[in-house]
């Protein structure tokens, strides 16, 4: 273990992956994987756990995982060791043999697939174990089965509710219902649906009387267990109107993004039949897609003369306004914060750095050592072919802003957008540390005090905006920022939540406190963006469509808010919030949360990053995308480099 520079003694712990990349020969790529789950980001579930001991135990021959399928049948994996191709295993409960199977080799690989029926709802599930030659060989544990189904029914790819169509014509609303009624029925038994619906002006109405934008509150009520309530926006054609489907629509054009083997001349001499296509998936998906009625509602209410467009009032944004007004009426979260939040403030003495053009002499830096940062990237976009931005700051003086490289056949420039992936959390926690300045939020705050689904469920560690922030929520994966009833969905699987057990590193956390920004001030994330940070640090190559990993920005703008945060919360003559406040973002040992023998740290949507190179308390957040945004405390310097891929 010298090379991960640990010195090995006997009951500690390690958990790691293989991962096997041999690319000698470009046409014959082999990759090659082990580790327990199918995706490798999910924390120490996806690894393997080894304890270290003097002596090695015994060899593990045959391993197996249980599984659900289709929530009727009991499935369990096995894979074995080559010398057993040909046993026959067995899936037991105690001395009984539930399912028999062959050990077969495919590929290199033996394995084998065990499959019993399900018990009756509301019967014990069977403890099993998988046998060979009449010995116990690996006990299999069965995965929490409601939990399971709970998990099916907010995020399976089957559970989709719809209505048909979402944008209407007459009077009376349109039916609804899951996609896959039967499947649904086998996670939650048999259901009633009870349906409200609200007008553009939030009120409860019985029919669709007049053309535009409707609500629809669908509660899914089960025999047995607890509702579930969903949104959905739903758009009633004016009176007299007649959408007539053409065959074909010359009036469309679609336009191609570059794809590598196709010249761009072809796709001009075929654009008819790619219009073709495109029209026909736009005919298919008009009834059954809940966007388009969002589209149509968003252009019906938009009118030609109005600001331009961004991702603050375009239709999504407007759609997601919408339904945070109508949310806050039904929470009443309109009268326990009625005031319009106010962000930022006059900040109180001198004004705070900001970032400026300078001189290198201002920014205390040397002009070699510039020139060779130059230089390195320069080679580096020549060798990795990827197109990137950077600018790096000193006492707020701009030493070096340029871009490298090309993107989309051109040379990049400062003022294009690349993804900002995960540094899209450290913008969302500045956000959330703005309310907990105004007192309007508590980072020890339990969600329920903003989201009423969470109220009422008996849970063992009630939900806290802290544990949102620091991955320790129980929360899996990247998304649920653009669902309205994300939080219904998440409070309908509230008991199932392991909260403060362990760090996983999720954005579902994040879009969840998305949610509360938006109770706790009335405004869509968004508008809120751009209300209260983007356009007051004059941040025009920005746009953030949502609260976890979907913003994408030119580098100078980034550094305007690396440069805010390095000043603790104020930029110029503006406060966004106080020092105080600041420290509190600041990564800490998350003892708080998973308990005093924890070691790991983190802050309010930053880390502890490049310590040794730019000094102690550099903090931030890297991406998907390999973009960084640094701040460093002691250098008094902000380091952002902008990217779409490494």
């Amino acid at each position: 273990m010298s090379n991960l520079q640990l010195a090995p003694a006997g009951g500690e712990e390690v958990a790691f992956q293989v991962f096997v990349n041999d690319s000698d020969e470009p046409d014959d790529r082999f990759v090659a994987v082990w580790h327990p789950l199918m995706r490798s980001d999910g924390g120490s579930r996806a690894s393997h756990i080894v304890c270290l001991a003097e002596e090695a135990g015994p060899p593990v021959r045959v391993a197996a995982r249980a599984s659900y399928e289709g929530f009727r049948w009991i499935r369990v994996d096995v894979a074995a060791v080559g010398e057993l191709a040909g046993e026959t295993v067995e899936l037991c409960e105690g001395t009984c043999a539930l399912a028999t199977a062959e050990l077969a080799e495919e590929e290199g690989r033996v394995s084998a697939k065990l499959v019993v029926p399900l018990p009756p709802r509301g019967e014990p599930l069977p403890e099993v174990a998988v046998c060979l030659d009449d010995e116990v060989v690996v006990p299999c544990e069965l995965p929490d089965l409601e939990q399971a189904r709970a998990r099916a029914l907010i995020r399976g790819p089957g559970a989709r509710f719809d209505f048909r169509p979402y944008v209407f014509g007459g009077d009376d609303f349109p039916a609804c219902d899951f996609e896959r009624r039967y499947l649904v029925e086998e996670l939650i038994g048999p259901y009633d649906i009870e349906r409200t619906f609200y007008n553009r002006d939030y009120n409860e109405v019985d029919s669709a009387d007049e053309g535009g934008r409707y609500g629809a509150v669908v509660k899914i009520v089960p025999e047995h267990g607890r509702p579930l309530t969903l949104y959905r926006t739903l758009f009633r054609l004016p009176d007299g109107y007649e959408f007539k489907w053409l065959p074909r629509y010359s009036g469309l054009e679609v336009s191609l993004p570059p794809m590598p083997g196709f010249d761009p001349r072809i796709a001009e001499r075929q654009a008819e039949a790619i219009n073709d296509v495109f029209w026909m998936l736009f005919r298919y998906n008009f009834e059954r897609e809940p966007n388009i009625a969002a589209l149509a509602a968003g252009l019906a209410e938009t009118t030609p003369e109005g600001p331009k467009t961004t991702p603050a009032n375009d239709i999504f944004a407007q759609d997601r306004q919408w339904w945070v007004g109508l949310k806050r009426k039904l929470y009443e979260m309109d009268e326990a914060y009625p005031d319009q939040f106010e962000c930022p403030r006059p900040k109180e003495g001198a004004p705070a750095p900001v970032v400026r053009e300078g001189t290198l002499e201002e920014a205390g830096v040397d002009p070699e050592g510039v020139e060779k940062i130059d230089a390195l990237l320069k080679e580096w976009a020549a060798d990795s072919g990827e197109g990137f931005a950077v600018c790096l700051a000193r006492h707020g003086v701009v030493f070096l802003h340029k871009a490298y490289g090309e993107r989309d056949g051109r040379p990049m420039t400062l003022t294009d957008k690349s993804w900002n992936a995960s540094i899209t959390k450290l913008l969302s926690a500045t956000l959330t540390m703005m309310l907990v300045d105004q007192g309007r939020v508590d980072l020890d705050d339990t969600v329920d005090k903003f989201l009423p689904p969470f109220r009422g469920v008996e849970v063992e560690t009630p939900i806290t905006i802290r544990h949102l922030y620091t991955h320790t929520c129980g929360l899996w994966d990247h998304w649920g920022d653009e669902l309205h009833d994300f939080d219904q969905l998440i409070g309908y699987y509230y008991p199932h939540l392991d909260v403060g057990e362990r760090f996983e590193y999720n954005g579902a956390g994040y879009s969840l406190a998305g949610k509360i920004i938006e109770m706790a001030s009335g405004e869509a994330i968004p508008q809120f963006y751009k209300r209260h940070l983007l356009d007051p640090l004059g941040c025009e190559n920005l746009d953030v469509f949502g609260n976890s990993w979907d913003s994408r920005a030119a580098p100078m703008d980034l550094a305007k808010i690396g440069q805010m945060l390095l000043n603790r919360g104020a930029y110029g003559d503006m406060r966004f919030f106080s020092e105080d406040t600041f420290a509190q973002m600041m990564p800490e040992k998350l003892t708080k949360v998973l308990g005093s023998d924890k070691t790991v740290e983190a802050g309010i949507g930053c880390y502890w990053m490049w310590e040794k190179e730019f000094g102690k308390r550099t903090f931030g957040h890297g991406a998907a995308s390999s973009a960084d945004l640094l701040i460093s405390p002691e250098k008094d310097m902000v380091v952002v480099m902008t990217r779409n891929m490494a």
